[in-house]
């Protein structure tokens, strides 16, 4: 149901029990880190109702100053969630995994700056915008098909569509 091996790409329907599991999450993160973050938002293809997903919970955490990402690191890591490199500056991110599969990503990023605008605003307006919702479902499924095994080449040639939300997004 939830978690997929890393640099897999296998995609399934939404489960209206993804946004269940958020919940879950947010309260053992928000009890955790309360003091450290200003948001927690659930993002990603599983927050947006009927979309296709990779079975993997996404999670915005918003923070005042990347300052705090230090102390931060360190009580996720004791809720079993390990940094994993990323190559987009202003932004940490940790998985967290059961068995061999990543069930949780965090995106842990300074609240209100363009890196959280951008992720929120994407998926907002793929919630409000049935159109935009089944071309992302199209391009996801032709990617996963075409790189089942290379999820970077996946999430790369998903770019010029997100890019394109978020100019679309940018003139509401």
């Amino acid at each position: 149901m939830l978690g997929l091996e890393r640099g897999l790409v296998k995609l399934e329907p939404y489960n209206d029990k993804w946004s269940k599991l958020f919940d879950e999450e947010r309260e053992l993160l928000s009890s955790q880190l309360k003091e450290l973050i200003t948001e927690i938002e659930h993002v990603g293809s599983t927050s947006i109702e009927g979309l296709f997903a990779k079975p993997i919970i996404d999670i915005a955490i918003g923070v005042s100053s990347l300052d705090v990402i230090i102390e931060l690191k360190e009580k996720v890591k004791d809720l079993g969630y390990v940094e994993v490199p990323v190559r987009v500056g202003g932004k940490h991110v940790f998985a967290r995994y059961n068995e061999k599969k990543i069930t949780h990503f965090l995106h842990v990023m300074i609240h209100d700056q363009n890196l959280w605008i951008d992720q929120i605003s994407f998926r907002d307006y793929l919630r409000s915008d049935s159109d935009a919702k089944i071309e992302y479902i199209k391009i996801k499924e032709e990617l996963a098909n075409k790189y089942p095994n290379d999820v970077v080449s996946y999430t790369n040639k998903k770019k010029k569509f997100v890019d394109d939300i978020l100019k679309r997004a940018k003139k509401l």
